[in-house]
Parts: C-alpha cells; structure tokens; sequence
C-alpha cells in the first residue's frame, strides 16, 4: 500500500511540474504611466491607453496569415521605472493588468496579476493570465489597462512603463 502511495506521488510531482508554454513568436506593447505624488492609497488607480497591434506588419514581416495563428497569450506583464529611479515597488499593494477592444469595454481580458505584494523590489511582475487574446490583438488597436492599490503615499512623481510580451502560437 506504501508503494503505490509513493509511486503515485511521484508521479503527481513530475507531471505537475512543467515548463511555460512558449509561443513560436512573441510580440511586446509598452505603456507608458506617471505617479502623481499624491496618490491615495484608498483609491485603486486606473491607467489605460489605446495601444496600436501592429497586427499586418507582424505578419507580413514573418510570412504569416490569420489562418497561421492558433493562439496568442500572455508571457510576461513588468511594471519597471522609466529612469532607473530608485523606486520601491513596495508601496503596491495588488495589481491587475488587461486588455479590452476600444468598442467593447465590458469585453475586459485579464493579462496579468499580483495579489498581496510582500516584495519591494526594481521591478514589479505580474503573474501571465491564460487567455487568449488573438481576437483583440488582431485588430488595428486595443486598450491596455493597469490598476493598483497603494499601501501610502508616494510622496514623488515617477514615471512607470508597463510592458507586456505576448507569445504567438502558430500552426
């Protein structure tokens, strides 16, 4: 009886654990964001800007179709400083990134999120969602949204770009 509780935990541990899916391709959109130095740490903070796909020119530069493309999800979503300025990510407390079609807002993606931050590090990663966003991709625009919580105030202006790389699955 202990032998195949073992071997079924084994089997569990090395099943379980698996490398991301990455994508054929990848594609990277950049927002950029400024900190007011009074931020309210009882108000979520919403930052959105209709972002050009670039969709056409992907293709056309890698020979692609529309018929290529399986799906597009998200690989990585990073807050960083725009100036090396020393800058503790500390002070966001939750952060919640998505996407959405300028003509559908009710049609919200998540891209990426961070519950409970304990880290205060240079940089603030988000964990990739799952969804396939090809459908917004391929059109000739989409929203990029960034909302956070804050722990304080900031006390200064920073400047932030978001960035966000998606991985392409082709046939």
């Amino acid at each position: 009886m202990l032998k195949n509780v073992l071997i079924l935990t084994a089997l569990v541990l090395v099943f379980s654990c698996s490398k991301q899916e990455e994508g054929q391709f990848q594609l990277e959109y950049r927002m950029s964001l400024e900190l007011p130095p009074d931020a309210n740490p009882l108000f979520t903070h919403v930052f959105e800007k209709p972002i050009a796909s670039d969709w056409n020119n992907f293709l056309a530069a890698h020979n692609l179709s529309q018929t290529d493309i399986v799906k597009i999800r998200p690989r990585s979503v990073i807050l960083s400083p725009v100036f090396n300025n020393a800058i503790s990510y500390g002070i966001i407390s939750e952060a919640h990134a998505s996407i959405y079609d300028l003509n559908d807002p009710g049609g919200l993606l998540p891209i990426g999120d961070l519950y409970d931050n304990i880290r205060s590090d240079e940089e603030l990663v988000l964990l990739p969602g799952l969804a396939d966003v090809k459908d917004l991709i391929k059109n000739e625009e989409f929203v990029l949204k960034l909302e956070f919580n804050l722990r304080q105030f900031p006390g200064s202006v920073s400047e932030h770009f978001l960035t966000v790389q998606f991985d392409v699955f082709i046939n």
